[in-house]
């Protein structure tokens, strides 16, 4: 084993521990740079703050900031790992143990001490209190910036890349931030309720997943690729939909789109046809993942002329749906069609005979037949019915169940969904007997 004996300890201890240190600094910086509002900063400068006017040279730049507090993080980090192994090389002296050993253990630990101190720490450093610390770090940045001038090439491709993948912690960020200022900005009184909830709409689209917009699977109306055109055009008809999913055996053998225009045509055109399967007009599907934001799916759809999506989850399977309707009503509130009617209250028509809102309860359903429904998968008469025919049921969809038989009536909404079921009792309780008086 080499002979250490001749190694500075105290100065290397020093230098490792500042430069751990200086290195967690550097990553609280950059976190708080990713997560400010350029025009913010501005108005701070204006009101005479000089390190905001330095914070706002940095922000000019903020791309190659990131780069350059990046790479002097690196150096450090390099520099406390170093300096921290020769130490500990030192002190420890290993007799049985090779040296490389020795330096492996340490290179460990150091690196369980590196996520702790520069890339945990600063988080919790910086939740609360990022403007304090990017205005403390800033004249350091812009000394940073200065150097990194002389890397420009190299600098200029990684500063591109980092500006056009910003990562998911830095968008909820920023736009946290906008909504706090739209909700300042709401409280001026020439804004109403309604303009403040479309300039909140606005910046949640960043913060919203497509999973919390979608129509869930269990919602899905789809059509089998060996079904007939003719069957199509019924579908199309009853669920009142412009496009339907095509499955295999089941909704994860997504196979593509079928379109309402596509199957009318091909009848007019060639009415003999209407017994062949809907395989051979089927478009190809999009496919998205769940966890991609809504504004950004949102412009993808713009640009590519799409209004339907299917959502899959991280396993590959279809969890739902989204329409380019779904999104446009996160940003300006539910669109409803010149015919809905208005919430339906539960109306008695005959005895035995009720009509009920699809969503009615079914604890307050029992109430009203009388009857008792153990089924605990299922909470509404529409989910009753759904699962009492395993499928999404359309117009005309019946079945009886727990004494009761349902009817689904017409449909409501953009999203085309039965708004009222008709339910009968089938079981309708004997008349009570006269009593006999004496």
């Amino acid at each position: 084993m080499s002979d250490l004996s001749t190694i500075p300890f105290v100065p290397l201890l020093i230098l490792g521990l500042a430069c751990l240190a200086l290195a967690g600094f550097l990553s609280a910086i950059e976190i708080s740079l990713s997560s400010l509002s350029r025009a913010y900063v501005e108005d701070l400068a204006e009101d005479g703050s000089k390190a905001a006017v330095r914070l706002s040279r940095v922000l000019e730049e903020r791309p190659r900031a990131v780069v350059g507090l990046h790479g002097a993080r690196v150096v450090s980090v390099t520099v406390a790992v170093l300096s921290v192994t020769l130490v500990t090389m030192d002190l420890l002296q290993p007799s049985q143990l090779s040296w490389w050993v020795v330096a492996l253990i340490v290179l460990g630990v150091m690196a369980l001490i590196e996520v702790l101190m520069v890339l945990v720490l600063p988080w919790f450093m910086v939740s609360r209190n990022y403007l304090s610390v990017a205005l403390l770090g800033s004249r350091l940045t812009l000394r940073l910036l200065a150097v990194t001038h002389w890397f420009d090439p190299l600098i200029g491709r990684a500063s591109a890349r980092l500006g056009s993948e910003r990562s998911d912690a830095q968008r909820l960020a920023v736009a946290e931030d906008l909504r706090e200022i739209a909700d300042e900005v709401g409280e001026a009184d020439s804004f109403d309720e309604e303009d403040k909830e479309m300039i909140r709409s606005v910046f949640e689209l960043g913060q919203t997943r497509v999973r919390e917009v979608m129509v869930p699977r269990t919602s899905m109306v789809t059509i089998e690729s060996d079904k007939s055109l003719d069957k199509a055009l019924r579908l199309f008809l009853r669920s009142g939909f412009s496009r339907v999913p095509v499955i295999g055996q089941d909704v994860d053998d997504a196979i593509g789109i079928l379109y309402f225009k596509d199957v009318v045509r091909r009848l007019i055109d060639h009415a003999d046809l209407a017994a062949s399967p809907v395989m051979s007009y089927v478009r190809p599907a999009v496919f998205i993942p769940e966890t991609r934001f809504v504004d950004d799916e949102l412009r993808e759809m713009q640009a590519n002329n799409t209004h339907l999506a299917l959502v899959i989850d991280e396993y590959g399977g279809v969890s739902g749906l989204v329409t380019l309707e779904d999104l446009i009503e996160e940003l300006v509130g539910e669109v409803v069609d010149e015919h809905d009617r208005a919430e339906l209250e539960p109306e008695q028509l005959a005895p035995n005979v009720w009509r009920v809102p699809a969503r009615y309860s079914l604890n307050d359903l029992e109430e009203l037949v009388g009857l008792e429904f153990d089924d605990e998968a299922v909470d509404s008469v529409g989910g009753l019915l759904t699962w009492a025919i395993d499928r999404v049921p359309l117009p005309g969809a019946e079945a009886t169940v727990h004494g009761v038989h349902l009817v689904a009536e017409e449909t409501v909404g953009r999203r085309n969904e039965v708004g009222s079921i008709l339910v009968t009792r089938v079981d309708p309780e004997p008349a009570a007997e006269e009593e006999q008086g004496e």
